[in-house]
């Protein structure tokens, strides 16, 4: 099983490759931050329309309900985060990885660095 982190969530989605989402797991934060996500590349980027936004919003929400979510512990998430330096966020997808024994799956690089020593990483285009 693998735990996805947003920046893989939303390139799987974007490549079509639903049915690897819906095997995966992820964190209840992922909805707000794939949120944001399309939100920003409307407002601030202007890559998509509202309508496109909402259209992929629509998708990828259900998608995620489809995932099984993980709440990693709030206090290994901080320690962790202040330990590598890592973000909040970025370490509450690590220490999910971590409690869980899954894989981690993330696209972003310093988080790749970060968790390599401490758990099996992928990224999203090794997914097949």
């Amino acid at each position: 099983m693998n735990i996805l982190d947003t920046s893989a969530i939303f390139n799987l989605f974007q490549n079509g490759k639903y049915s690897i989402l819906v095997a995966g797991a992820t964190i209840p934060l992922a909805r707000y931050e794939i949120g944001n996500i399309l939100w920003k590349n409307h407002k601030i980027r202007h890559r998509i329309s509202k309508e496109e936004a909402e259209e992929s919003g629509t998708v990828l929400f259900e998608l995620l309900y489809s995932m099984e979510l993980i709440t990693p512990s709030s206090d290994s998430t901080l320690s962790l985060s202040l330990e590598e330096g890592l973000t909040f966020y970025d370490s509450s997808y690590l220490v999910s990885a971590i409690e869980t024994g899954y894989d981690l799956v993330t696209d972003d690089i310093k988080l790749q660095k970060v968790a390599s020593s401490k758990v099996p990483v992928r990224t999203s285009s090794d997914l097949k």
